[in-house]
């Protein structure tokens, strides 16, 4: 018998919603809005929302949408989801951010390097990463992703000893003081009070 591709699309949506409720990663809103996201496209490709009736291109719109936060996370929990579509035969592509960091030296967004910053020593140790990169390659996004502290590190503190943000520098600055904030690294370079400072920079900035 064909393969009814509602039924991959089915059990896609049920390994998202097992995830997504098991996570240790996410805080009770987000996974009720994911959730219910993902209750809403399942309607959506099933045509049983009245206010919606696909064709099969927007179809797979709406999929390739459902995946979006799979496809541009670094977590265990994306890990997990890929190894169950693999593991359930599911034909779906991955746009793999840890990839793109392998050919470019670099992060897409500074979400994803913080996602690589709090989970890199936990991922690098499971199957799905250690058997999708050669070990040169794993050493290599440890070293992009000290570059991208450094780096980011290195604003923060010219910005403080100069006690202004320069106006090309403002939105990087404000990606940075996110890092930081996020991975809880700020004690491992700056005191309370530099922080508290560098906030107060922030909050003062002039356009």
């Amino acid at each position: 018998m064909k393969k009814n591709p509602l039924d991959d699309i089915s059990k896609t949506i049920q390994i998202h919603d097992k995830i997504i409720t098991e996570s240790t990663e996410l805080d009770e809103k987000s996974k009720r809005a994911f959730l219910n996201f993902s209750a809403h496209i399942e309607r959506i490709i099933r045509n049983q929302d009245p206010s919606w009736k696909l064709n099969s291109y927007q179809r797979k719109s709406a999929i390739s949408e459902f995946l979006n936060y799979w496809n541009n996370n670094i977590s265990p929990d994306t890990e997990m989801f890929w190894a169950e579509i693999a593991a359930n035969n599911i034909k779906l592509e991955r746009k793999d951010p840890l990839k793109f960091a392998l050919e470019k030296n670099r992060f897409l967004r500074v979400e994803l390097g913080i996602g690589a910053q709090k989970y890199w020593t936990k991922l690098k140790t499971l199957k799905a990463v250690t058997n999708r990169f050669s070990q040169a390659e794993i050493s290599k996004i440890d070293g992009i992703i000290t570059e991208d502290e450094n780096k980011r590190i290195g604003i923060l503190k010219k910005c403080l000893a100069k006690k202004n943000i320069p106006k090309s520098q403002y939105l990087k600055f404000g990606e940075c003081m996110a890092y930081f904030a996020n991975t809880g690294l700020f004690p491992k370079y700056m005191d309370e009070n530099e922080v508290q400072e560098l906030y107060l920079i922030w909050k003062n900035f002039k356009s």
